[in-house]
């Protein structure tokens, strides 16, 4: 990891949020679902980025996704958005939109030998109250474990959904 202090945290969160809200949404209804990755470089989840630079982000995350929630089409057989914000690695954070219900509810089952998710109780840790955050969306949380040549690699995801 590189050990520079992170210069231009503030212009670079400014136009991150400008990337985020010049989203287009709702063009692939003919597949199973839609998903938007965090538009910038790893800088996000850099350790020497602040914590307010990461919760600036986490918000605007969630305000995007209430918004999508929001202004999906009515029209459409089935719609869920689920914001997806992964800690420590940001950077891999998504917002998906899900046009399958099937694909939905098979997203959720993730317990192969190569990737595992395992059940975070909300009374044990919480992303929204470490940071401080007011939400609508519930919160779901899953340690993930990935196997990768042998080597586990673990990280947190939160998911915030309409139920």
């Amino acid at each position: 990891m590189n050990r520079k202090k992170q210069r231009g945290q503030k212009r670079k969160i400014k136009v991150l949020c400008n990337r985020i809200e010049q989203w287009v949404p709702f063009q692939e209804q003919t597949q199973e679902f839609e998903h938007f990755h965090v538009p910038s470089s790893p800088w996000i989840e850099s350790p020497k980025t602040s914590r307010k630079i990461k919760t600036l982000f986490i918000k605007k995350w969630l305000e995007k996704t209430a918004e999508l929630v929001q202004t999906k089409p009515q029209e459409l057989p089935f719609c869920k958005v689920v914001a997806l914000v992964a800690c420590p690695h940001l950077w891999n954070s998504q917002i998906i939109i899900f046009y399958s219900q099937d694909y939905y509810k098979g997203f959720w089952d993730r317990k192969g030998q190569e990737q595992r998710w395992d059940n975070i109780e909300n009374n044990e840790i919480s992303l929204m109250k470490s940071r401080n955050i007011e939400t609508d969306f519930d919160e779901k949380g899953y340690l993930e474990t990935i196997m990768d040549r042998g080597t586990a690699i673990k990280s947190v995801l939160w998911f915030y959904r309409e139920w």
